[in-house]
């Protein structure tokens, strides 16, 4: 079945919906919310690098590990889990305003993502022998972009969960909008 998404109207959709079966629900759900835990997780720990590793350094290098870690395997589920869910949510979405969150939430996450690789780049290179560092501003700049934008995302993925995934949206609800 190929779906013409009014929104995007360059964009044609095959879309095949999954099979039926708790099983596949299953799946999808555990997918969604091991994606949901591990971004709160590293939340968490990305606000207590920002706020409080200062006080106790030892305990802040543990967290930043494992915070390091949680974000490669994050990264790794996140851009092979998002090309199917843009495919599937493209072809079904009908309301303008949820398709254009959504597209600012994903727009979050690379942003997060970027700018957390991008800070790994001199502790990367300092493990190669060489000392390299970005300019202070830009390291305020990606530590700015890279925390805020995490917050924000957080916020924004309440909102997705809340007007798609939380609630059965009805026939009514839509005001409208396609």
């Amino acid at each position: 079945m190929t779906t013409k998404n009014t929104t995007f109207p360059l964009s044609t959709v095959q879309y095949v919906p999954a099979r039926a079966g708790v099983m596949s629900l299953i799946r999808a759900n555990s997918r969604m919310q091991v994606l949901t835990y591990l971004f709160a997780l590293l939340l968490g720990t990305g606000l207590y690098l920002e706020f409080f590793a200062g006080h106790n350094w030892n305990a802040g290098e543990t967290v930043l590990l494992f915070h390091l870690f949680v974000g490669l395997i994050f990264t790794v589920l996140f851009l092979v889990w998002v090309a199917s869910h843009i495919k599937q949510g493209l072809a079904t979405s009908q309301r303008k305003i949820f398709t254009g969150l959504s597209w600012l939430l994903i727009a979050k996450y690379i942003l997060i993502i970027a700018t957390g690789w991008l800070m790994v780049v001199p502790p990367a290179i300092y493990l190669t022998g060489k000392i390299w560092f970005w300019q202070f501003e830009t390291t305020y700049l990606l530590t700015f972009l890279h925390l805020w934008g995490a917050v924000t995302a957080m916020i924004g993925l309440v909102i997705h969960l809340g007007l798609r995934h939380w609630c059965n949206p009805t026939p009514h609800s839509n005001r409208g909008e396609k």
